[in-house]
């Protein structure tokens, strides 16, 4: 079995951030170099000084309440049971977060590799309403945007949905099948985008249509071996 592992998520701090404005809390990380690919995940609220590297809170039915319990946490504040549960489902990756004013959430580059043992089909959803770019200045590394790539293990962009600037201020919803062949395979995500009044909602998920045991344990591997 190939298995790399994947840097960015062992975290050497964490604080919780106050006059958080959305459904859920945001915690702290330190600084990570992105060059090798490294998940850098932001939250800046336009009320506050930038909070460096906050990591948003993805799953709004488990919000932290202490910062003792964040320590319980994987990836994205779900639980060693949760995560586990996601993977069990086929789930490559899954994504549902919303935030009210003043926020602005951002990943500049989020890789999620994934291993296919058969060909198979991954099923990809995104959707997004309420986003808004940020008036008079642009807080965003590489401007407003989102971007979902599905990578093949010749590095090359099988499948890319992309919309930018004032593009991100019409909602949109897409389902689409892209076909895996064996080996290893990267999901990449970046986005950037304002809250407004009405809470901005982003959703992208990602699951093999038909997950072997072999995909199933590989992601275990893979994501439970990140630990915050």
């Amino acid at each position: 079995m190939v298995k790399k592992a994947r840097a960015g998520v062992v975290f050497l701090s964490i604080f919780i951030l106050l006059s958080f404005g959305g459904c859920g809390r945001s915690t702290g990380q330190e600084d990570f170099d992105n060059a090798d690919g490294n998940e850098n995940v932001n939250t800046v609220s336009a009320d506050v000084l930038e909070a460096d590297n906050a990591i948003i809170p993805l799953k709004n039915d488990n919000p932290i309440t202490d910062e003792e319990n964040i320590y319980d946490r994987y990836e994205y504040y779900l639980t060693k049971e949760e995560l586990i549960a996601d993977i069990e489902q086929g789930y490559i990756f899954r994504l549902n977060t919303e935030f009210g004013k003043g926020y602005a959430p951002f990943v500049t580059q989020g890789n999620w590799p994934f291993y296919v043992h058969e060909e198979n089909m991954v099923n990809l959803e995104v959707s997004f309403s309420n986003l808004l770019m940020k008036p008079k200045e642009n807080i965003f590394p590489m401007g407003e945007q989102i971007i979902v790539e599905v990578i093949s293990p010749d590095e090359e962009t099988v499948y890319r949905f992309e919309k930018v600037g004032d593009e991100i201020t019409k909602d949109a919803s897409i389902q689409e099948q892209i076909s895996v062949t064996e080996g290893e395979w990267m999901l990449r995500i970046s986005f950037g985008y304002y809250c407004g009044n009405i809470p901005g909602c982003l959703s992208i998920t990602a699951a093999y249509e038909n997950p072997t045991q072999d995909d199933i344990n590989w992601l275990k591997e893979e994501r439970l071996a990140n630990k915050i």
